[in-house]
């Protein structure tokens, strides 16, 4: 069993962003409500950007905020020639209507590649296939699942595969049978957060598995029997940051 090492690549892409001369490009994020988690990955994000010399400001809004508030301010960040690249911390209070808001981003300014015709690779996604790509591990031929169907990582990471001529299943919390279907993957991905979801139950001995959630995965138990497997910390959450940071410069330098 060998560890995927995002923590590692991660450092390289951002010592390979410090050659760079950024003193003109700037990252805005908005942070909507007080959820600790999203609140220690702004503060992670932040602490790169610092480490890259690259301007970032965070604007922060109460809990309460409403939807106009918020694309009043994407509208500002959109119109600002300043403003290099921006993204809404996710997730958001429940309450706002998320689709509404990320809509009104401008697409050339979408750093994390929410948006129907962003040039940006949503930075985890990025960040999953850049990891794999470290270890070369090869896409075609084989059989993957994605246990999530969203924009920002289930359905950009199927038509990445599906490229490589990979056969994708993409399920999700309706989805029957689901450790079954999870048994016949090569790859196995993973970004429910629920935590410890993925069991042995789920793995088809040697598969490849990547714990986008950040816990979805039972390591103890599931890593045994896999032939490569990200780390709980140290995996995906790094390389997410990392590409974020590269979709930004790559775009704009």
């Amino acid at each position: 069993m060998i560890i995927l090492d995002g923590r590692s690549l991660s450092q390289e892409i951002i010592n390979t962003l410090k050659t760079k001369d950024l003193s003109s490009l700037s990252l805005h994020i908005i942070l909507a409500g007080d959820d600790p988690n999203s609140q220690k990955y702004v503060e992670l994000k932040q602490k790169r950007c610092v480490e890259i010399g690259l301007k970032c400001i965070v604007h922060r809004l109460p809990a309460d905020t409403t939807e106009v508030t918020i694309t009043e301010l994407t509208n500002k960040l959109n119109n600002d020639i300043t403003v290099s690249g921006y993204f809404i911390q996710l997730p958001m209070p429940s309450f706002l209507n998320k689709e509404s808001i990320i809509s009104t981003i401008n697409p050339q300014k979408d750093v994390d590649g929410l948006t129907e015709n962003s040039p940006y690779t949503p930075a985890a996604v990025r960040g999953v296939i850049s990891l794999l790509n470290k270890y070369q591990l090869k896409f075609a031929e084989k059989n993957a699942v994605i246990i999530n169907d969203s924009k920002l990582i289930g359905i950009p990471l199927k038509n990445i595969l599906e490229k490589e001529n990979c056969h994708v299943e993409v399920c999700n919390e309706f989805t029957q049978n689901i450790q079954k279907i999870s048994r016949g993957a090569d790859y196995l991905f993973s970004a429910t957060g629920v935590k410890g979801l993925i069991t042995r139950d789920y793995i088809k001995p040697g598969a490849i598995v990547v714990d986008i959630g950040g816990g979805d995965v039972n390591f103890a138990d599931v890593s045994p029997l896999c032939s490569y497997i990200t780390p709980t910390i140290g995996g995906v959450g790094p390389m997410t940051i990392a590409c974020l940071l590269q979709n930004l410069v790559d775009n704009t330098t």
